[in-house]
């Protein structure tokens, strides 16, 4: 018997990141004999999307457990791991400003590994992986596991770029690589990141890229022009997403006006949203704005089939790689997007798929450039390049591949 023992953020709740494992859950199920799901679900009100036969969820690691122990890091084990961690970073200088979030990341991470259900589901059978879906949340458990065959993390963005974290520091990276069997890093941007801010070989020996995926449609028909013009966005309304930047752009177009009508349609809600509303009072003549609020993704999956969406905009600050522009370019819509992170490697005029500007682009610039893939849409086939790298029906089974090689030879034979 072989087992998978997953640490996710919400999954199998139906929020956060359920959008992630529940594409790539069926291929990891197809390669253990069992999953036992342990997630970090702050919100559970959504309730749970089903799972495969063979996917169990074996608790909810955020909930206090009776079963907790304040005494989980005192275990003999825990304090020589805890010592070594501690070690680790405070060699590489990252310990003694730091010791507050290092102590509660460990205590969160100790306390998720010695949860005795999680114990459990590691000794219920000999072929065990362990894999976390985040560095963070749901994962921080992964690098005082014991008892595992090995151990892969995923990272992602908040995950990853320590730059980005509170504080500007992620607790016990280097342990976490340290004990990880595999990193598996979700754009070329992260691996590259990983190999200069950490400069350790053995990382970079273990670290793969492991792109996500979204599905799309086997054939596709887009609608055919119309005069109105569509262009979308899709993300939460937050200061890092600039969704605000998108609207003063549109309010730029050069041509727009009454013979040259645009309408914005913005998936996604968020603290913001009653201030971008506001602003969407005062309008030019020719663009009107539709925001939609957050959407049910299969929704916005059905509005892509049906609408004749001319360009995809995003205005991000930071970006692993937008799940958003995966979507998009399933339906073959060209994007315009800021060169972050690793949306360079999603989004260009040599990949096709669109067009970058860059992150302190102005608006007046990005109306230029929104303005350029308007007036000349045949210019860009990005469904091809969600075929060759995005389609989830390939990237999902590189990852549970990955994972499954992790076993001994003789357990996966």
């Amino acid at each position: 018997m072989t087992r998978l023992v997953l640490f996710t953020n919400d999954y199998p709740y139906a929020t956060g990141d359920v959008v992630f494992v529940d594409k790539e859950i069926d291929a990891l199920a197809a390669r253990f004999d069992d999953v036992v799901v342990f997630c970090h679900a702050r919100d559970t009100s959504a309730g749970r999307v089903p799972m495969p036969a063979n996917v169990t969820l074996g608790g909810n690691l955020f909930e206090r457990s009776a079963d907790d122990s304040l005494f989980a890091p005192l275990h003999p084990r825990m304090l020589g791991l805890l010592a070594q961690a501690a070690w680790r970073e405070l060699i590489a200088g990252r310990l003694l400003s730091h010791v507050r979030l290092f102590l509660m990341g460990a205590r969160v991470g100790i306390t998720q590994a010695r949860r005795p259900a999680v114990r459990a589901a590691i000794a219920g059978d000999r072929d065990t992986v362990a894999y976390a879906f985040w560095g963070m949340g749901g994962g921080l458990g992964l690098a005082w596991l014991t008892g595992v065959r090995g151990r892969a993390v995923r990272l992602h963005r908040y995950d990853l770029y320590e730059d980005r974290a509170p504080g500007g520091y992620l607790p016990f990276r280097r342990q976490l690589f340290a004990r990880a069997d595999r990193v598996m890093a979700i754009s070329d941007d992260g691996a590259r990141s990983l190999t200069q801010n950490y400069r350790d070989r053995k990382l970079d020996a273990k670290t793969v890229v492991s792109r996500l995926g979204v599905p799309g449609p086997v054939e596709l028909n887009r609608p055919v022009p119309s005069t109105e013009r569509v262009v979308v966005s899709c993300s939460a309304i937050t200061p890092i997403k600039r969704v605000d930047l998108i609207l003063d752009a549109l309010r730029a177009l050069p041509d727009l006006d009454a013979d040259h009508p645009v309408r914005w349609v913005h998936f996604g809600s968020g603290p913001l949203a009653a201030e971008l509303a506001a602003s969407a009072t005062d309008l030019p003549v020719g663009l009107t704005v539709d925001l939609r609020g957050q959407t049910p993704n299969a929704d916005i999956a059905a509005f892509y089939a049906s609408t004749r969406v001319d360009a995809f905009v995003n205005a991000s600050t930071s970006e692993g790689i937008p799940v958003s522009i995966m979507e998009a370019i399933a339906y073959d819509i060209p994007v315009v997007a800021t060169a972050v992170g690793g949306t360079p490697e999603i989004v260009g005029v040599e990949l096709g798929s669109g067009e970058l500007v860059a992150a302190d682009a102005s608006a007046t610039t990005f109306a230029q450039v929104i303005g350029r893939v308007l007036t000349n849409p045949d210019a860009y086939h990005p469904r091809e390049l969600w075929q060759r790298e995005y389609d989830v029906a390939r990237t999902g089974q590189i990852a549970a591949t990955i994972v499954h090689d992790l076993l001994p030879k003789k357990a996966k034979s």
